[in-house]
């Protein structure tokens, strides 16, 4: 089984279990499903690499939104915070509501990493004939930071750059300070280490 098709399977059975079950952690169906769609757009993205002048518009559509979509897949990484939901005192025993969650949470930040994984791999697959793919992939991940530092601290959406973009960039020029540019830094970080870990599997994935 191909990888788009593990995503899919994992992402629907995911979904129903969220749905069925009782967990405090509801705000995963809504990030997973933008996580899931950033993932299946970036399958598109071949199919729409202009080639005629008259190709360039639909190609850019598309090229733009997976471009504003993307950040909603590493996101979920940074949902970790939400464990503070529980006081986790392991040492008066286990209390099975607190790990049953702490379990759908953690399965919902595996999955994001595996879309992660997976998407890079058509990223760089798309990538590969240009000269300065290691730059432009480099740029991607950073861009991939700031967006989380956006959506997590600002509270800004993929859908305010065409609605209030003028305030989005504002606000995140006056938020630039030495702790947002670690924590963009950090995140960075985290995503060349996940792709240096897995790189391997790229390299795979463009020979299929």
């Amino acid at each position: 089984m191909n990888d788009r098709n593990k995503a899919r399977i994992l992402f629907f059975a995911y979904m129903a279990v969220l749905f069925a079950a009782e967990n405090v952690y509801s705000f995963m169906i809504f990030n997973s499903f933008l996580a899931f769609a950033a993932l299946e757009i970036s399958y598109l993205l071949p199919l729409f690499r202009p080639k005629t002048k008259g190709e360039w518009p639909a190609g850019l559509f598309v090229y733009l939104l997976f471009l504003l979509m993307s950040p909603n897949v590493f996101y979920i990484v940074t949902d970790l915070i939400h464990l503070n939901f529980f006081p986790f005192r392991y040492t008066a025993g286990l209390v099975v509501r607190e790990w049953w969650n702490y379990f759908l949470l953690v399965t919902g930040v595996l999955l994001a990493i595996f879309y992660y994984i997976t998407m890079i791999r058509s990223i760089r697959s798309l990538l590969a004939r240009f000269r300065w793919s290691g730059l432009i992939l480099l740029l991607f991940v950073v861009l991939q930071a700031v967006g989380i530092f956006i959506g997590r601290f600002l509270r800004f959406h993929s859908v305010h750059l065409f609605t209030e973009p003028l305030a989005l960039l504002g606000e995140f020029l006056n938020s630039i300070t030495p702790d947002a540019l670690m924590f963009i830094g950090w995140i960075t970080i985290l995503q060349l280490l996940i792709i240096w870990m897995f790189s391997h599997s790229a390299k795979e994935q463009t020979h299929e």
